[in-house]
């Protein structure tokens, strides 16, 4: 008696498991079916592809607040930003060159939207979510988590950055080198003032 009950509470654990898993791998499979290449980069950032019919409505459904768009304007992307605003969503778009690197300007813009927590959280896309959104996780990753340049293109290459994007790799180490420079000239820059009451010139 003691043993059936046992064999019965064993296949009753297996199948509640089986359910488990088959409904987790329908919802991971409904969620890349409308955004393709979705990933969380954390709390209150998000990144991925081009939305596809449904997605907008997936990324209202799991909270997200704004849309960037790295992508250059075209019927597609028109349509994304009516179907964002009208579902609520603050839309920006920031087209970004697809072949060679961004302009300075260009990604400080998109990181000054990133790190507005007024927008979190965020989901930045292009058309794959490789190589201009992987451009953009990875400057995130430096100015924001402290990575090095290395770090952050070896992210970019795991989601899809392709081997042939060198004026955005190229991008990414230079912000590295600049981001390192303007980070040992802050200490400097707190002394002279204490010292002097004057900062020192922006080089």
């Amino acid at each position: 008696m003691m043993r059936d009950q046992l064999v019965r509470l064993r296949a009753i654990s297996v199948a509640v498991i089986l359910l488990a898993a088959t409904l987790g791998a329908s919802s991971h499979e409904a969620k890349e079916e409308v955004l393709p290449n979705f990933h969380q980069v954390n709390e209150q950032f998000y990144r991925g592809a081009q939305p596809l019919k449904g997605g907008i409505e997936k990324l209202r459904a799991l909270k997200i607040k704004t849309v960037i768009n790295l992508r250059s304007e075209d019927e597609q992307t028109s349509a994304e930003e009516a179907e964002a605003r009208a579902a609520g969503l603050n839309y920006f778009s920031v087209p970004l060159p697809g072949l060679k690197r961004p302009k300075d300007e260009q990604v400080e813009k998109v990181l000054a939207i990133i790190n507005d927590s007024s927008n979190w959280p965020v989901f930045v896309h292009c058309h794959h979510g490789e190589d201009r959104t992987g451009t953009i996780i990875a400057v995130y990753r430096i100015s924001h988590d402290g990575w090095t340049s290395e770090q952050a293109k070896k992210e970019a290459k795991k989601y899809g950055m392709s081997r042939f994007q060198f004026g955005m790799k190229d991008y990414i180490g230079d912000y590295y080198k600049r981001w390192m420079q303007h980070q040992t000239q802050q200490p400097a820059k707190a002394v002279s003032f204490l010292m002097t009451g004057q900062l020192i010139p922006e080089t």
